[in-house]
Formats: structure tokens, sequence, C-alpha cells
């Protein structure tokens, strides 16, 4: 389990690549009710209630593996699935636990500096997640670093909308 978390750590810093993985069904499996889990604890920090949270997690996380399916299947890719489904699931739930502590300083109460430092930070992880994407893809896809972000910020605008749509009558 060390090594896996060690892994992700490394994919994260963009020293790894999703290739690395094992072609694993049993692995994606922990690794979607890992990401479940730790979005589920991300929307209770925000003061969703539990079932709320459950049910935006699994959206996105439906979401998240239908793209990525539909797009290796249209690109003739298709074997390449399990490795980039762990890869971001694996990254998204590691970035995700990171949230923690912006959110945690967002809630200390009413000192505008910390809550400050806390959107700044909290824009930063949003950055490395969309760096952190657009690397597994740029390996998924073969394409370069840039186009896999570019596709990792429009995925981001998508589901955004999609839940904010959702979950919020918006």
């Amino acid at each position: 389990m060390q090594a896996l978390i060690h892994f992700f750590i490394e994919l994260c810093l963009l020293r790894r690549a999703p290739q690395d993985l094992p072609a694993s069904a049993t692995l994606l499996k922990v690794l979607v009710l890992a990401y479940l889990g730790v979005g589920i604890l991300v929307g209770a920090a925000t003061g969703q209630g539990l079932g709320a949270a459950l049910v935006q997690t699994l959206v996105d996380t439906a979401l998240l593996l239908g793209l990525l399916y539909a797009g290796l299947r249209w690109l003739a890719r298709l074997p390449r699935f399990t490795q980039s489904a762990s890869a971001l699931l694996g990254s998204g739930a590691v970035l995700n636990l990171l949230v923690l502590a912006p959110l945690g300083m967002a809630s200390g109460g009413d000192d505008s500096e910390l809550t400050g430092l806390a959107a700044l930070l909290f824009l930063a992880l949003l950055a490395w997640s969309l760096v952190v994407t657009g690397h597994i893809l740029r390996h998924t896809l073969d394409l370069p670093l840039v186009q896999g972000a570019l596709i990792a910020i429009a995925y981001n605008l998508l589901a955004y909308s999609l839940l904010g749509a959702l979950f919020t009558g918006a």
C-alpha cells in the first residue's frame, strides 16, 4: 500500500506516467473506492451532507470515467483505459486530500489573511491538478503536455458546470 501511495505522489510530481501502473481491474476498483471516499470527505468538509457529497462524487466519478472511456474508444486506444483511469483516480484522490488544508484554513473564522491564503492555496492546487491531469492525458493520448492540460481545463469546466447545474439548481 505504501508503494502505491508513493507512486501516486510521484505521478503528481510528474515523475511517473500512467503506463507505469499495472493494468489491474482490482486496482481500478480500489481506486474508485478511494476517490469516492476522499470526495465524500471533501464534500463533508465543505458543509454538504454525506448523502449530497456521495451523490455529487458519484456523478463526478461517472463523468470522469465515462468521458475517458468514450474518448479512448473513439481514438481506438481502449486498452489504455484501466491504467489511465487508475492514474486519474489515484492522483485525484491525493490532490483532493490536499484540498482539505485550505478548506480547514478558510473555515478558521474571520481572519481575512488566512482566508486569502486558503484561496491562494486552493487555486495553486487547482492549477497543479490541471497539470497532473494534462500529464496523464499526454501519455494516454500521445499528446504534448499543453494539449493534455487544455483537455483537462475543458473537462473541469464541463464538470463544474454540470455539477453546479445538477446540485445548485443554477
